[in-house]
């Protein structure tokens, strides 16, 4: 995971956003993050479209410019797509997309293949 994020930050602005309390710090991996937001400081936690907009207001920038990757299909995909950001979903288990929720636009699998560019379109 550190090899891809070294990737990854080498490219593009990272922030962190979480429903929970982690601590980067203690992770091990808060050398990759300009910044993070939580549920707690924001005030709303994930799919909230608040939680969504206090990270673009973090990072300086509009929604639309957001890439957003996550694991969970309605908290991370569908909150950040409602928010208008652009989303990828990664599926490390090759689990099923829900029903009833739209496609994701993009799948990865693992943190490397969205370093390397490895993303897979859907639609």
């Amino acid at each position: 995971m550190r090899e891809s994020l070294a990737r990854l930050r080498a490219r593009h602005r990272l922030f962190a956003l979480s429903n929970g309390n982690a601590d980067l710090e203690r992770c091990g991996i808060a050398e990759y993050f300009e910044g993070h937001v939580t549920a707690r400081s924001a005030g709303a936690a994930k799919p909230d479209a608040r939680i969504f907009a206090r990270l673009a207001c973090a990072a300086g920038v509009d929604a639309a410019r957001v890439l957003h990757v996550g694991d969970d299909p309605l908290a991370d995909v569908a909150g950040a797509r409602s928010a208008g950001m652009q989303t990828v979903w990664l599926n490390r288990g090759a689990r099923i997309w829900p029903a009833h929720l739209a496609p994701p636009p993009c799948t990865v699998t693992t943190l490397l293949e969205l370093a390397q560019g490895l993303w897979q379109p859907h639609g």
